[in-house]
């Protein structure tokens, strides 16, 4: 075969293998592409209105996309040139005020309430080959990188603040423009399992200043929350979102990296209660990422309807109060029955 001829099968069968791609992603291939990640190394940089740089993600931007910034400023993605977003101002976000009340009313605490369970708590990973280059020494590692275990920091920080939590950790790789496709089935099965919340963890890719900060006096990443505005429950999502961003602000200022709504849905069509999380990027170190998803349970755990102070009492010491709880109930109801039937056989006696 000829070099020409040699140049028109690779061609050929780059083309076919792109259009079995994208027809493979479902039907909605706009939402499939949108909610690709930049694997180039660029990443887009939202710019406001006055010149200054809003914030930068490697997820796909689109004209439509909204950002809250970290001090509630909400801007609008109006057009993009090369890897610059320009955002007009929309406005002051109007957030919700987190306190106790708050939490006590909430629907979930609720329903919590009247199911005599706390909310199970699924996470998950779109992206389960994304990595940490300082700690993991690669950007992404197939089988598992480093993401895994910030999202086992999340459960184990979960379950000691009493939480159900379950930790999917099913590869959906490769990590192309099928994996929501493919992570989709994952989300189904949690629901199923009776998962009350989808987290789906991710990191960004992104220069390591964008999400390093300070917390507390630790050396902590961001944790920025993404809502996907193509889905029938956006305004759920949302909302829940800006429940645990108001919290988030309350109990760890500066953890925060604000909200990001692009297009797509992100899986969180499946159910009103879901969220992806962007904790890092890349370039940060994997505990520094750790340190912030620990600090994000914490908020979470409170919007949950669960009194985060918990998470001071060693969990064994929860369960062993909580089975000398039962077993006095249990003695109690024995006790009462024991007094039944020596009544009822007084009784009887005399009437003999």
């Amino acid at each position: 075969m000829s070099r020409g001829m040699s140049k028109k099968w690779l061609v050929k069968l780059l083309v076919i293998t792109i259009l079995t791609t994208v027809l493979s992603a479902g039907p909605n291939v706009k939402t499939v592409l949108a909610e690709t990640e930049r694997t180039d190394g660029s990443y887009f940089t939202l710019i406001g209105e006055k010149g200054q740089v809003l914030d930068c993600t490697a997820l796909t931007v689109s004209v439509g996309d909204e950002y809250i910034t970290p001090s509630n400023d909400r801007y609008k993605v109006t057009r993009i040139v090369g890897n610059k977003a320009y955002c007009e101002y929309v406005g002051k976000e109007k957030m919700p005020e987190f306190n106790n009340n708050t939490v006590k009313s909430s629907v979930l605490s609720v329903l919590t309430a009247f199911n005599k369970k706390r909310p199970l708590v699924a996470i998950y990973h779109t992206h389960n080959d994304e990595a940490f280059v300082p700690s993991d020494g690669t950007e992404s590692r197939r089988g598992g990188g480093g993401i895994i275990d910030v999202g086992e920091t999340l459960r184990k920080k979960l379950e000691a603040m009493g939480v159900r939590v379950i930790h999917d950790t099913t590869s959906h790789e490769p990590h192309d423009a099928n994996a929501y496709y493919r992570s989709r089935r994952t989300a189904v099965k949690l629901l199923k399992k009776g998962a009350s919340l989808l987290v789906d963890v991710h990191r960004d890719s992104v220069p390591p200043d964008v999400y390093r900060t300070t917390v507390k006096g630790n050396d902590v990443t961001k944790v920025k929350l993404v809502i996907g505005r193509q889905n029938a429950n956006i305004n759920s999502n949302l909302e829940f979102a800006k429940r645990l961003k108001a919290q988030m602000d309350q109990a760890a200022p500066g953890l925060s990296g604000g909200i990001f709504l692009g297009k797509g849905n992100y899986n969180q069509d499946l159910t009103p209660r879901a969220v992806l999380v962007e904790v890092g990027a890349d370039s940060n170190r994997k505990t520094e990422a750790e340190k912030g998803v620990a600090l994000f349970a914490q908020s979470l755990a409170p919007v949950l309807g669960i009194d985060a102070k918990a998470a001071e009492k060693p969990l064994l010491n929860q369960e062993k109060g909580q089975r000398k709880s039962d077993w006095t109930t249990v003695l109690w109801v024995v006790v009462a029955a024991g007094i039944i039937y020596a009544g009822y056989v007084y009784l009887n006696r005399n009437r003999a």
